[in-house]
């Protein structure tokens, strides 16, 4: 693994730990003996580089750096990943100008998460080269070479002759959870495999004089295979100083006992750049904190400018109006059904039909419905926003069987949130997740179970209009990610291999042309709440 080495010349001064502020916060304007070393670090920004209400924007990273430094500390700026996709500003440019703002900014290091795969291998290596700061994986491998498919690490000397090493890691669900096709020719490290191979990353930034150890994981909690959880790493591992974490989403302030019984920190800051995560280093121990959307009021200039100047660009291309809606449209729940979920796969449904594919219904993983639509004018950028992975729409053929256990397996996570949630459309379906999910095999080639007894938990009434029949065979409408197993939809990739067939719409085509063409420009009220098409009981 190589390690990349970065000076930073700055004045050693110490700063106020104020109850309820940030950590060694700008604001706190008292100076102590004790703080040296202050990380800040995002996760899971998709894109979201312009402030708003609820998002600080990359002008309040930018600027926020620039204060501790200026107040003496040692900073170092890092990025848990999925930051290359997830919004127009980032899949309008597939995202260069994403690389941009971030160099802009300044940042050190970012782990790569299993969305910035989302364009492919071969473009996210160029957006790699693009970056001013490494792009850390230590645990990706190149299928051909056995070669490290990024750097492993990043070693950073502070003011006082001190080193810091940094390493990252990707969850080993990316080979599931992004379109097969884009990760083709890598190995995910993970279980064992992943532990011994961050110790051996540990081990190796020690060897290195580094006195203080950083863990840039991917990961998250609650995957549907405990062995690639964060907490996991740090419980099979020793001589880690703190974990930065992303994927799940979450906000994170916990400590882990690692293999030696030593408290180690994990943080995460959510996502969408809601928060900023402050993390202060005062006697060998860190301290995390969060500025939150709305409490900081910095800005860097150039970095706004930048970042206002990429936003009009893409206003003006994707400005187009499309339709009105009196309702609010819900697509942030992936753990039950939403009325933008309804609206969409409804969407899909009338385009595959409107391609004379005849579907009986539509299955759509929660994740891939990745915005909310406020009440209001629709514009071209808001469907770009809420589909921005340009997935074509297919259909393949599968049993009444074949269903029930799809729907089962995706669902294997609740009542937890998860991405691989069943939206549906002409389908019903009763989830019970007061019954535990028991695991069968492991689904070939990924990190998820096939349910041990298909029928325990999800109970399918109506497919089609008509009552659900297991034996039948039922055209099912979806998007090419779905269809080729992406997230926990192994089975659907099995039984549709020979059938899948391609209609020629991308998602969100099928939106627009449903918003214009069937509906007139106008939402109709029946999508003003969820219709009722999934039941979740103990949720």
């Amino acid at each position: 693994m190589k390690g990349i080495l970065k000076k930073m010349m700055i004045a050693a001064a110490m700063l106020f730990l104020g109850a309820g502020l940030v950590s060694c916060s700008p604001d706190a304007g008292e100076n102590t003996k004790d703080a040296r070393l202050v990380i800040l670090h995002t996760n899971d920004v998709h894109g979201f580089m312009e402030a708003s209400d609820s998002c600080l924007g990359m002008e309040a990273v930018a600027q926020l750096k620039k204060d501790y430094e200026q107040q003496g500390c040692d900073v170092l700026l890092l990025d848990a990943g999925d930051m290359l996709q997830g919004n127009a500003f980032a899949g309008f440019s597939q995202g260069a100008s994403v690389v941009s703002v971030m160099n802009a900014v300044g940042y050190d290091a970012a782990a790569l998460g299993n969305h910035d795969f989302d364009y492919g291998s071969d473009l996210l290596e160029q957006r790699m080269s693009e970056m001013d700061f490494p792009a850390l994986a230590a645990n990706i491998t190149v299928d051909a070479t056995g070669e490290s498919f990024a750097e492993g690490n990043a070693v950073f000397t502070l003011s006082d002759g001190s080193k810091v090493g940094v390493f990252g890691l990707d969850t080993p669900s990316t080979s599931t959870i992004s379109t097969p096709k884009n990760t083709a020719g890598l190995s995910f490290a993970s279980g064992e495999e992943l532990y011994a191979l961050a110790q051996a990353q540990i081990d190796e930034l020690k060897g290195q004089g580094c006195s203080t150890i950083v863990c840039l994981g991917h990961l998250g909690e609650g995957n549907a295979i405990k062995e690639i959880d964060a907490e996991e790493v740090v419980e099979n591992t020793k001589g880690l100083s703190v974990m930065i974490d992303g994927h799940d989403h979450q906000v994170e302030n916990q400590t882990v006992k690692d293999l030696e019984g030593n408290d180690v920190l994990i943080a995460e800051t959510g996502y969408y750049l809601k928060n900023i995560g402050v993390l202060t280093c005062e006697d060998g121990r860190f301290t995390e904190s969060l500025v939150e959307a709305g409490t900081y009021t910095g800005s860097d200039p150039k970095v706004a400018e930048m970042v206002a100047g990429i936003s009009e660009e893409i206003r003006g291309t994707l400005g187009e109006k499309v339709a009105d809606t009196d309702w609010d449209l819900d697509g942030n729940d992936n753990d039950q059904e939403t009325n933008l979920a309804d609206f969409v796969t409804d969407a899909i449904y009338w385009q595959v039909d409107q391609a004379s594919a005849a579907p009986d219904a539509v299955v759509l993983n929660a994740g891939a419905v990745r915005k909310s639509i406020k009440a209001g004018e629709i514009q071209r950028l808001d469907i770009y926003n809420v589909f921005p992975f340009n997935n074509q729409l297919c259909t393949i053929e599968v049993t009444g069987a074949e269903l029930l256990e799809t729907l089962e397996a995706a669902t294997q996570s609740s009542p937890e949130p998860a991405t691989a949630f069943p939206q549906v459309s002409q389908i019903k379906y009763t989830l019970d997740t007061t019954v535990p999910y028991k695991r069968g095999e492991r689904y070939p080639g990924t990190t998820y179970y096939a349910p041990a007894a298909p029928g325990s938990r999800v109970t399918i009434t109506e497919v089609g209009g008509k009552a659900f029949d297991p034996e039948a065979t039922y055209t099912i409408a979806t998007i090419d990610f779905v269809a080729s197993g992406g997230d926990t939809y192994y089975r659907f990739a099995q039984a549709g291999a020979a059938t899948k067939i391609y209609v020629g719409y991308l998602d969100s085509e099928a939106l627009i042309n449903y918003m214009k063409t069937e509906l007139g420009g106008t939402i109709p009220e029946n999508y003003a709440e969820p219709q009722g098409r999934i039941t979740v009981i103990g949720n």
